[in-house]
């Protein structure tokens, strides 16, 4: 099945809206086995709309419209696709109850505007939206059975009524069943991973693998289709077992789970507690796990020693040690971490200190010089590690090896 995405708002053609739908429906299609082949933005222009429209439908067997939805004119979203499949718009009365409802749930009067919130081409599968007061749809273009799912543009609106509704849709439709697995690699390059991974890449057929980096970890999504769920799983399981013979020390989770969110639940099973001192990260190590509910359970704080006077005050680094070997050091980076513990009492503890830039650093200590310490079951580890980039990039990168180096030890436990 050929797939078309067809994005629509003049806000998004002039940058003030990042268009993450397309994104998020491309993994989602692709996860359900259909191939998304063109993305299209169009502005709030009806002609324009009706010509993606047409072109899209000549090229595909789905298009999914994003945005128009809304109650303003220039929300024509359905008015379009009833032109060019020459229906009629008709009120569902359903809908515009729906819609009332919602607004006297907030006491307030609906606009008469909102009516036409509940206008649709006529045949069209309504799509209750929970998540807000336009409803979605399904047009099904009896010319060329190309079937159109109608979103509006707001993401959290978008995926409710995706999840809910679309992705039954599109596997009763397909008759496939799909199974698959997402790997979370860490400390290794998306371009390393593909290189490692390439020749079975390159050979895919079923399953198919494909590679997705953001935010320090790389994504590898392994998915099989067919009309089995169990040799789907099979063939799904047996591809991961290949991957992990390759990269294994890499990857953290199958499911698809971050770095941190794995370390919490770790701690959490194991019944360990955590405490922190940072210096050139300022805190965002401890913030990557305080995120989660119940974090009290295995963080017992964060510090920030930023001076060495605080190194000294907060965790009893030694003076001596400061003058002889500086803040930056595996000295200083080992008496943090000992200090903390001794101080705190967790089980584990973790201690960073570095340069992140721009400025402070030497040619002896550069720019981008970090030392992360670990005490775990009463020994004390120290890793000197060079990153680049700019200080923020330097704080994110520090944070993310850390919290690798600590899986690596937590996994051992």
């Amino acid at each position: 099945m050929k797939a078309g995405i067809l994005a629509i708002g003049t806000e998004l053609l002039m940058g003030q809206t990042v268009n993450t739908n397309a994104s998020y429906l491309s993994h989602a299609l692709n996860d359900l086995g259909v191939g998304v082949y063109y993305h299209y933005t169009i502005g709030d222009n009806p002609e324009r709309i009706k010509s993606a429209l047409i072109d899209l439908m000549t090229k595909c067997d789905l298009v999914i419209t994003t945005g128009g939805l809304g109650p303003t004119l220039d929300d024509i979203t359905k008015e379009m696709i009833a032109e060019v499949l020459g229906l009629e718009m008709v009120l569902d009365p359903h809908s515009l109850s729906r819609v009332k409802e919602r607004f006297m749930l907030f006491n307030r009067i609906m606009p008469e505007s909102n009516i036409r919130q509940s206008y649709f081409p006529e045949g069209a599968i309504i799509l209750d939206n929970d998540q807000g007061t336009a409803p979605a749809c399904i047009i099904n273009c009896q010319k060329t059975d190309t079937k159109i799912i109608v979103l509006p543009g707001p993401p959290r609106e978008l995926k409710h009524l995706f999840d809910k509704y679309v992705k039954t849709y599109l596997s009763d439709l397909n008759g496939l069943s799909m199974a698959s697995a997402y790997l979370s690699v860490y400390d290794l390059g998306e371009s390393t991973a593909e290189e490692l991974l390439m020749d079975l890449i390159v050979d895919q057929v079923n399953p198919t693998i494909a590679t997705y980096a953001g935010d320090g970890k790389v994504l590898i999504r392994v998915t099989s289709s067919g009309y089995s769920e169990d040799e789907n799983k099979r063939l799904v399981d047996e591809m991961v077992d290949v991957i992990k013979g390759r990269i294994g020390t890499y990857i953290v989770s199958d499911s698809g789970q971050d770095i941190d969110s794995v370390i919490f639940e770790l701690l959490k099973a194991k019944g360990k507690t955590i405490s922190f001192v940072e210096s050139c990260t300022g805190g965002k190590l401890v913030s990557a796990l305080v995120k989660y509910p119940g974090a009290s359970d295995v963080v017992d704080s964060g510090l920030v020693t930023y001076s060495n006077a605080s190194k000294i005050r907060e965790v009893n680094v030694l003076s001596e040690t400061l003058q002889t070997y500086g803040a930056v050091s595996h000295q200083t980076c080992y008496e943090m971490v000992k200090g903390l513990v001794d101080k705190t009492g967790t089980n584990i503890g973790v201690s960073i200190t570095g340069i992140a830039g721009p400025t402070g650093g030497t040619d002896e200590k550069p720019v981008g010089l970090v030392y992360i310490g670990i005490k775990i079951d009463d020994e004390i580890y120290t890793f000197e590690n060079r990153f680049t980039g700019n200080r923020d990039m330097i704080q994110t990168r520090t944070v993310i090896k850390a919290l690798k180096l600590l899986y690596d030890l937590l996994i051992r436990m």
